[in-house]
């Protein structure tokens, strides 16, 4: 601001005393609005910083608990499968969201689910399938824009007999 102000005056008693035309008074406007947009450029990329420095460690629990919770479903071989593609979802999705908390497994396909303001943006399921040549488990899931949608991940064999816990 004392930038701005110092190049006006400047400016102002250039041309007053007729040393300098109109055209240095522009300059010097051009000038300090450069700076003080350079300014607060600088100031909104130090809040967006100290933002996503706060939100880091949240995304990070998270993401934690969400993998304990893929563990704990899927066992540890099969989210060691799926959870590269899943994480790199997150990864996309979790950078704008708001207000974030993780539900875990619930009875039937759901393995985790991931909450912005309280309003379901992701859901990683895991259904059990029986074919003729034995079971498969259909990993999948579902993004906020529409939940009805499923997103393949993975199909696993888990053999010809029903996986215990299924």
């Amino acid at each position: 601001m004392f930038k701005k102000i110092v190049s006006l005056v400047l400016a102002v008693s250039f041309v007053f005393t007729g040393v300098v035309g109109t055209s240095t008074v522009a300059a010097a406007d051009h000038h300090s609005q450069v700076t003080t947009k350079q300014n607060l450029s600088s100031s909104m990329r130090e809040s967006e910083m100290k933002e996503k420095q706060q939100v880091a460690p949240i995304v990070a629990r998270i993401i934690i608990k969400a993998a304990e919770f893929a563990v704990k479903k899927l066992g540890k071989k099969i989210a060691d499968d799926v959870w590269p593609a899943v994480k790199k979802k997150l990864d996309d999705l979790l950078e704008s969201a708001k207000d974030l908390s993780v539900k875990g497994p619930g009875g039937g396909e759901r393995v985790f689910a991931i909450f912005s303001d309280k309003t379901e943006i992701f859901r990683l399921d895991a259904k059990l399938l029986k074919k003729s040549d034995g079971y498969y488990l259909w990993v999948h899931y579902h993004i906020s824009r529409n939940m009805e949608d499923h997103h393949d991940i993975a199909n696993i064999y888990m053999g010809k007999d029903k996986p215990s816990g299924w």
